[in-house]
């Protein structure tokens, strides 16, 4: 069944596009609803009905955005008291697992002594580790990478971001950033040192976006851009800034933004040929709200995917990945589909996502950060984006193909993802994995650096 732009926004009115399993509400952000314009074309009795049947505070807080006006920050956001889309589990009970301190771990001083202890400590279970994901996703981690820059943009300022990224990294085995090996820097959107104010609301993103890219590419250079909100205009200024500073992989850590008439004029922010542009496609499940999110739906960034990840001793690689039934997917309402995506059920618009990686409140990865007490275990769209930045990193992001087209054309370093479902659509690829390109998967998940 194709689906076209107008039917897509009638289903969402209707509530005839549904989400199959709830996401916890910690990972959740404030509702969102569908662009004027899209709604118009949806029968006026389907409007009342799908506004009826909608929770009174969904209805109250649901924000509303002008037509041809840019999203602002989400209220949810700024009222929450964790991280927006990312959910947070203490670890759990257990022996920790430790690994061997690289060589020269940092220099003398109080940097050594707090390496070696962090080192010493381990990471408490219940999380999947760096070598855990290097060894799923087979990364040759150890061996590339040098010279490849990574930047992580960020609303606010994360006073911590260091000390967390160090305890993370010395945990796991790798060497810290410090003067012998300045691998952070930290800048503001316009390329400066003076920070935005701290939130809290953001830490935990600050931490997963480092963590994870250091997790596939260890000796990548990371470069942190702290925007001044999180308005969509102050992350596309983010983006242009991470370039401008040499970045050749840029992970937008938030990208929350619902697709809305002129979406266009944002778009050169998110477009730098050379430069691979990651962001997650959501956790909002199938066509969640009817619309897809910025800056994600734009062809010229890579739309990440969320997965489970799970050992699985039976299989040839190891591990078992299924889409993650919380992961977003579905067609643009206003993107063009790109050359590489073959037409399908989305017409001549975007079909989302392109790749993924683990994002799963099933499975989460172990992060470290400051303001949510030390080790946590983490889920959430976000996740995703940042490990799959570090793998185009770690392939230093050959600028001959555009990044978005590389693992159409290289598939065979991809794994496919060939089960699970994000939502009800007729049995169609917009919300069931199968073999081959899918919505909730898109190509697959990396299977080393050859498709990035």
């Amino acid at each position: 069944m194709r689906i076209t732009r107008t039917r897509l926004a009638m289903l969402a009115a209707a509530g005839a596009l549904t989400l199959l399993a709830a996401v916890p509400p910690s990972a959740t952000a404030a509702p969102k609803t569908a662009p004027a314009s899209a709604l118009a074309s949806a029968p006026a009795s389907a409007l009342a009905s799908a506004r009826a049947s909608a929770p009174a505070s969904a209805r109250a807080s649901a924000p509303a955005f002008a037509p041809g006006a840019a999203p602002q920050g989400r209220p949810g956001c700024a009222a929450a008291k964790g991280d927006c889309m990312l959910g947070v589990a203490k670890p759990k009970a257990g022996k920790a697992r430790t690994f061997t301190a690289k060589a020269g771990l940092a220099a003398p001083g109080p940097g050594r002594v707090a390496a070696q202890k962090a080192a010493a400590g381990g990471i408490p279970p219940g999380g999947l580790t760096a070598a855990d994901l290097q060894d799923a996703y087979k990364l040759p981690s150890d061996l590339l990478g040098g010279g490849s820059t990574i930047a992580v943009v960020v609303p606010m300022d994360t006073t911590s971001a260091e000390k967390d990224l160090n305890t993370y990294r010395a945990a796991n085995g790798m060497h810290v950033c410090d003067a012998e090996f300045p691998c952070l820097r930290k800048i503001d959107q316009r390329g400066g040192t003076t920070p935005p104010p701290a939130s809290p609301n953001w830490t935990l993103h600050t931490a997963v976006g480092l963590d994870m890219a250091s997790a596939a590419c260890p000796n990548c250079s990371l470069l942190l851009v702290e925007a001044d909100d999180d308005t969509l205009a102050s992350q596309g200024a983010a983006v242009d800034q991470a370039v401008a500073q040499g970045a050749r992989t840029v992970v937008v850590m938030d990208g929350w933004f619902p697709e809305y008439e002129g979406q266009d004029a944002m778009a050169p922010h998110f477009d730098h040929p050379g430069v691979a542009i990651v962001a997650a496609s959501g956790d909002t499940g199938f066509n969640g709200g009817g619309h897809e999110l910025l800056p994600a739906a734009y062809p010229t960034v890579v739309a990440v995917a969320g997965t489970d990840l799970y050992r699985d001793p039976a299989t040839r690689r190891g591990w078992a990945e299924t889409s993650w039934r919380a992961t977003a997917s579905g067609c643009s309402l206003y993107e063009k589909r790109p050359s590489w995506q073959r037409e399908g059920d989305c017409g001549d618009r975007r079909t989302v996502a392109d790749v993924a990686a683990v994002a799963s409140d099933y499975t989460p990865v172990s992060a470290f950060n400051s303001g949510n007490g030390g080790w946590v275990n983490v889920s959430g769209g976000p996740v995703a984006p940042a490990l799959v930045g570090g793998v185009y990193g770690l392939a230093g992001n050959p600028a001959s193909t555009p990044a978005p087209q590389r693992p159409y054309t290289h598939r065979r370093y991809m794994f496919d993802i060939t089960s699970g479902t994000n939502g009800t659509c007729g049995g169609s690829i917009l919300c069931t994995a199968r073999t081959g390109y899918d919505g909730p998967s898109g190509m697959g998940a990396p299977n080393g650096t050859g498709a990035f």
